[in-house]
């Protein structure tokens, strides 16, 4: 099997770049909180003075952990990528990083409509509901299916190792 290069490409620069936005946005937010200035640098929306401190923080804690989560996804699947490399498959490092991410994936897509939500309700001052369709890569609905996928194929993976496992035992 010829390993997955493109995809390892792919993948290592999406995580530089997620993960360089992430250490950007959390030394302005140090920076902000240190010098003592306000963080509205962080949404390009306008932020009312009525809006509660606590609640704001709660939003920026959510996109960073909702942030993390993805960052931390794609680091689990770079590894996987490379395990392709060993030309061994079914081991448990690739099952388990194959459920590992997705439900990472899963995890970041509901924390960001839960984000989404939140905002409205908190910034905008009413609450809305979206469950329309895009027709884009970055819909909801695509990238979660995706994160089911991955979580379905590490069930198809483990199936498949037990059957190796079997047949490695027969004559």
């Amino acid at each position: 099997m010829k390993p997955p290069v493109l995809l390892k490409t792919i993948l290592d620069i999406c995580f530089i770049f997620s993960a360089f936005s992430l250490i950007a946005v959390l030394l302005g937010l140090i920076i902000g909180l240190l010098a003592g200035s306000d963080i509205s640098f962080i949404s390009t929306e306008k932020i009312p003075e009525n809006i509660n401190e606590f609640a704001l923080w709660g939003l920026i804690i959510l996109e960073l952990i909702k942030t993390g989560a993805y960052i931390y996804g794609l680091y689990v699947l770079r590894k996987l990528i490379r395990s392709f490399f060993r030309n061994k498959l079914y081991t448990k490092l690739q099952i388990a990083s194959l459920n590992l991410g997705g439900r990472l994936i899963c995890l970041s897509v509901i924390l960001g409509a839960v984000s989404e939500f939140l905002k409205k309700m908190i910034l905008a001052n009413r609450i809305t509901l979206n469950f329309g369709m895009e027709f884009s890569f970055s819909s909801f609905w695509i990238i979660l299916a995706f994160g089911i996928f991955l979580i379905f194929l590490a069930k198809v993976f483990q199936n498949a190792r037990q059957l190796k496992k079997e047949n490695e035992l027969t004559i």
